[in-house]
């Protein structure tokens, strides 16, 4: 029997750290303001935390329904109703999760099959890639250039063929804080209407 320890093998060997663990160890090495995630310098407001310690008490702790508390979706529903003009199905429209990297996982996954493309924008988030790889698809990445960080349209048609599944677009833009105008809109729509392309917001 072997004494060597069973360490299993990654499924994305390429991937190396993300660039969230690099800046967060160079922001502590030089004792600098770490803008890399959301690590603020003060507490959160002070009613948030009587509000989460009388829920505490109150026995709340179980674990939540797999699409999230009912009322939770209803208030999402709600608000999106309020922004957006469209009302969401609250039992087939709304999925809570623990955060953007969760859901994005989930959304990719259960969109993208194994030789799908999935076209996206850089500088991008780097969960996009180990999400599309784990899900067998390939990312295409298109570089928005500086100073302005708009998207090239030639390119982004050039990219689409007929393995395209899924669009992943990111506006406001980070890190650039480009916003998309409505002429952008447009020049997806034009590119994809006759295709069956997914667009992930």
């Amino acid at each position: 029997m072997s004494n060597n320890p069973l360490i299993p093998e990654s499924k994305l060997p390429a991937l190396g750290t993300t660039i969230f663990t690099q800046m967060s160890a160079l922001a502590q090495q030089h004792q600098a303001i770490n803008l890399s995630q959301g690590f603020p310098d003060f507490d959160g407001p002070r009613y948030l935390q009587e509000r989460l310690a009388y829920h505490v008490a109150q026995g709340a702790n179980q674990y939540a329904p797999m699409t999230g508390v009912p009322a939770l979706r209803e208030a999402i529903a709600g608000k999106t109703a309020e922004l957006y003009g469209y009302l969401p199905d609250v039992n087939s429209d709304i999925t809570v999760t623990a955060g953007a990297t969760e859901a994005l996982y989930a959304a990719i996954t259960a969109l993208v099959r194994r030789g799908d493309e999935v076209v996206c924008f850089d500088p991008s988030y780097d969960s996009y890639a180990p999400a599309v790889a784990l899900a067998g698809g390939e990312l295409r990445r298109i570089a928005l250039q500086p100073p302005h960080f708009r998207v090239d349209w030639q390119q982004f048609a050039a990219a689409l063929s007929d393995k395209t599944r899924l669009v992943i677009l990111n506006t406001p833009h980070n890190p650039s804080a480009t916003v998309w105008q409505r002429e952008d809109f447009a020049a997806l729509w034009q590119a994809i209407a006759e295709r069956e392309i997914y667009v992930l917001q």
